[in-house]
């Protein structure tokens, strides 16, 4: 018998039980991004004793903001307040029971929320908010950071990547999730900004470096026992926790003097997940909500059209509007931008219409120049049949004429002979 039957079979009381663990089961399920139901609305079996074996296994994890996740889970899923505070309840009391206890002010906060009290006032995520940060993180941060801001993509979908999911290549540069890692389970595409491609390529060259000496970060954790060797030998883009990442952009807010607490809850004001929100806003704001949408995994905003779009067309689109989630360029470069690649554009094409007619008439001059070649083939063939024709004629005179000489000789005209010899030999300067 697993945790959770152990558990539920404690009361004998079945609402009671299946209620405990209808609550630990969406609780797994959101933390882990696993869907409740298939297209077809059937419900999906999960193993939900390992799950939990593994959650309490893992000591890295952020319980606290796990349960924030859960309840944003909750309200995404459009759980009514009283509901969605009975199921946290019951998962609350079950993840205490098996020595999971989370801090006070996270569910006093929470439970401010769910009834529609005061709760954190996030801020509204800005460029300028974002470059000012850039400005105080190294390489691993901003490559990190210019990624979430320009993709659309979540924290963890984020730290999910490896380095076969990347494609530096293409432009623009595209970027895989697989379906293990998004919440829905399916697999999806998304770009990132030339600016965050060039700062990925940065990272990419000191990321061997950072994994050689991330042995060492937490050596006296280690031998105290309170924390587990890095794992090094990994194939991720981004090869840190969670709770790192909230870590430096914290710290970089600090820096930039740009953080904030709520004054009711005393939470960050500018959660790592506001990048998100940014992008969706930037995109949509260009026009490009759809797409925006696309990318970032909302499928239920798309018709079954958009959803057939190439990744190659999406990228084009992409392309249009990169500039309004690139960070570190002042507004008026961006609109100068934006307006020198329209014109580039155009030009391109103009300059593809040129190549189409310049190809054309090199077709036809390689015509022209064969048939020419031809031409000249037969006109050797003419002057060479003409000369021999020539030559002919002069012996058939030259013989007429020895003829003419032998016949006046024998015929005792001789003035005749001279005048015969002087008309042929006219006739035949007149036509060598």
């Amino acid at each position: 018998m697993g945790k959770i039957s152990e558990f539920t079979s404690k009361y004998s009381n079945k609402s009671t039980a299946s209620g405990y663990k209808n609550a630990i089961e969406s609780f797994l399920r959101c933390i882990n991004s696993l869907p409740k139901k298939d297209k077809t609305g059937k419900k999906i079996p999960h193993d939900y004793e390992t799950l939990f074996d593994k959650y309490l296994k893992d000591k890295k994890r952020d319980r606290n903001a796990d349960f924030t996740t859960f309840a944003n889970c909750l309200k995404e899923d459009r759980v009514s307040a009283q509901s969605a505070r009975q199921v946290m309840t019951y998962t609350r009391y079950f993840l205490n029971a098996h020595g999971i206890k989370l801090k006070d002010v996270v569910i006093q906060d929470l439970k401010r929320e769910m009834k529609g009290g005061a709760g954190t006032v996030d801020k509204v995520m800005s460029a300028k908010v974002i470059d000012a940060a850039l400005r105080e993180m190294d390489v691993r941060g901003r490559a990190l950071a210019l990624t979430l801001a320009s993709s659309g993509m979540r924290l963890n979908e984020a730290l999910s990547l490896t380095l076969s999911d990347i494609d530096m290549e293409s432009n623009p540069v595209k970027i895989t999730i697989r379906g293990a890692n998004t919440k829905n389970k399916q697999t999806r595409y998304t770009f990132i900004s030339p600016e965050a491609a060039q700062c990925v390529r940065a990272w990419l060259k000191k990321r061997e470096d950072y994994l050689k000496t991330a042995t060492t970060h937490n050596k006296g954790l280690i031998q105290k026992g309170r924390s587990a060797p890095k794992i090094t030998d990994t194939d991720l883009l981004f090869p840190f926790s969670d709770n790192a990442a909230n870590s430096m952009w914290e710290t970089a807010l600090k820096a930039s003097g740009q953080f904030s607490l709520d004054s009711t809850t005393g939470r960050n004001q500018y959660r790592i997940h506001s990048f998100r929100k940014f992008f969706i806003s930037q995109l949509s704001m260009a026009g490009q909500k759809v797409l925006a949408e696309h990318l970032a995994g909302h499928l239920g905003y798309l018709d079954a059209s958009y959803r057939q779009v190439s990744s190659e067309q999406a990228g084009a689109e992409y392309l249009k509007v990169a500039d309004v989630v690139t960070i570190g360029v002042p507004s008026e470069f961006k609109e100068q931008a934006k307006e020198l690649t329209g014109k580039l554009q155009i030009q391109g094409e103009s300059i593809e219409g040129l190549r189409a007619i310049n190809d054309r008439l090199q077709n036809q001059m390689q015509v022209m120049q064969e048939q020419n070649a031809a031409l000249q083939v037969r006109l050797q063939q003419i002057e060479q049949v003409s000369e021999e024709q020539r030559k002919n004629f002069d012996v058939m005179v030259d013989v007429w004429g020895m003829y003419a000489k032998e016949k006046a000789e024998r015929d005792n005209v001789p003035p005749s002979v001279k005048e015969i010899q002087d008309i042929l030999d006219n006739y035949k300067a007149g036509h060598s």
